[in-house]
């Protein structure tokens, strides 16, 4: 009993997680989309790919860390 208590345990870990690292992957990329967007709205239609993934990336981070931090 306490080995399938364990094995459910253990699938609803991998299941949180997969859903836990879709849905991260969703708002980073809507993140890219909305700075690239924003970047061109204020006068900066050529804005290099990389300095767009460094900001989305920031501002996932901070948005993880600071939901984390929450209480």
């Amino acid at each position: 009993m306490r080995i399938t208590r364990g094995m459910v345990g253990l699938a609803g870990t991998v299941i949180a997680s997969v859903v836990l690292i879709l849905l991260g992957l969703i708002y980073f990329t809507l993140t890219v989309w909305i700075i690239k967007i924003g970047a061109g709205w204020a006068g900066y239609p050529d804005v290099e790919g990389n300095w767009v993934v460094l900001t989305a990336g920031i501002i996932s981070a901070a948005s993880i860390i600071g939901s984390a931090v929450q209480r």
